[in-house]
């Protein structure tokens, strides 16, 4: 290296630049077009760690809450810890839990997946939460088809529907959908982006991921059931309407997602109802309602007051309960135990009670 070096002196400009060493490689791969400053953190091995524009540097750092100096630290620890900031990578924290990528998807040459690739690291939040990602595709001609993997997924490249994925949408051009994916703990996902298989012409277009996460309300608590949303039931809000997912959480196995039902106001009495209808995802939904001092059990048989179990997508049911007197009570969704494990769906609860 030292007598390239040397040669390179004397040619002066001239000189043409060894564009085959790892160490150029690096930097070549790390660097933007028109970005007068990248700050690249590169490995004793010449590999890429990590990569922050100057110029985005305050934009970045406005956006985080914090100050440049701050977030220029936390890209530095970031990037030695190996979670690669500024290559791809969106890297979701307590203190900056939501992120933006805008990218690109083509169609799939004939017999083959090909995917626009964006990883997110959520393993900041150790106790799980709920992964949202809200999908706007361009104006452009072309559909997008999104998938969510594992971290440790390997991406097929061929035709067939992936197998291992978590959760998919179908998105037109011009229009925006969401994905939502309830996890245990922290850990790496991919999120998959293609063009829909069946067109004549071959396009590209656009399409814009706000990618968030929100920690599971029961965080410290030794996995036990979230608290969950809460409904107050009286004579200004007789009626109140629920939409939100379950997931599939294995055979013998509870995972609820947790609706509080306060009924204090009718002191007498009444019928609690309750309407649920399913969505059109693969899995089929079990409904389970508990009175407030009840422990939500995470596996068996639940003793619930009243249950509806194995309702269908695209179906409906209806819950009654009568209780003596006002309480809070705990309506508690989750799929069925014969639906793939990790497969969610909607579900949409009107709540209503009639006083005795």
């Amino acid at each position: 290296m030292r007598d390239y070096a040397a040669e390179r002196f004397e040619a002066g400009s001239r000189a043409l630049f060894n564009r085959a060493h790892p160490l150029a490689e690096a930097v070549m791969k790390g660097w933007k077009e028109h970005s007068p400053v990248d700050c690249l953190i590169i490995s004793p091995d010449s590999e890429l760690m990590g990569r922050q524009l100057v110029n985005e540097l305050h934009e970045d750092s406005n956006r985080r809450g914090l100050a440049s100096y701050e977030y220029y630290l936390t890209f530095l620890k970031q990037s030695l810890g190996g979670k690669q900031p500024g290559l791809g990578n969106l890297i979701l924290t307590r203190e900056s839990a939501s992120e933006e990528v805008l990218d690109v998807f083509r169609t799939p040459t004939v017999g083959y997946q090909d995917y626009t690739v964006v990883v997110i690291d959520t393993t900041d939040f150790e106790n799980g939460g709920t992964l949202t990602i809200d999908i706007e595709v361009g104006r452009d001609e072309g559909e997008g088809v999104f998938y969510l993997f594992d971290g440790d997924s390997e991406l097929s490249t061929d035709k067939k529907t992936p197998k291992d994925m978590l959760a998919r949408t179908w998105i037109g051009a011009g229009d925006t959908r969401e994905i939502r994916h309830r996890f245990d703990r922290g850990q790496l996902f991919k999120l998959g982006a293609t063009g829909y298989w069946d067109r004549e012409e071959p396009c590209v277009n656009a399409f814009r991921a706000t990618v968030s996460v929100q920690k599971n309300l029961n965080e410290g608590t030794s996995g036990a059931p979230s608290t969950g949303l809460r409904v107050v039931l009286d004579s200004t809000q007789s009626s109140p309407e629920i939409l939100d997912v379950f997931r599939a959480p294995g055979n013998g196995y509870q995972d609820y997602t947790v609706v509080n039902i306060d009924t204090t106001a009718f002191e007498a009495g009444g019928t609690l109802s309750i309407y649920i209808q399913v969505g059109s995802a693969d899995a089929a939904g079990s409904f389970d309602l508990f009175d407030s001092d009840a422990e939500l059990p995470t596996e068996g048989i639940p003793e619930a007051l009243v249950s509806a179990w194995g309702i269908k997508p695209n179906t409906a049911t209806t819950i009654m309960h009568r209780f003596a007197r006002g309480e809070v009570f705990k309506l508690g969704a989750t799929g069925d135990w014969f639906a793939e494990r990790g497969n969610t769906n909607a579900f949409h609860a009107k709540i209503s009670v009639e006083e005795d």
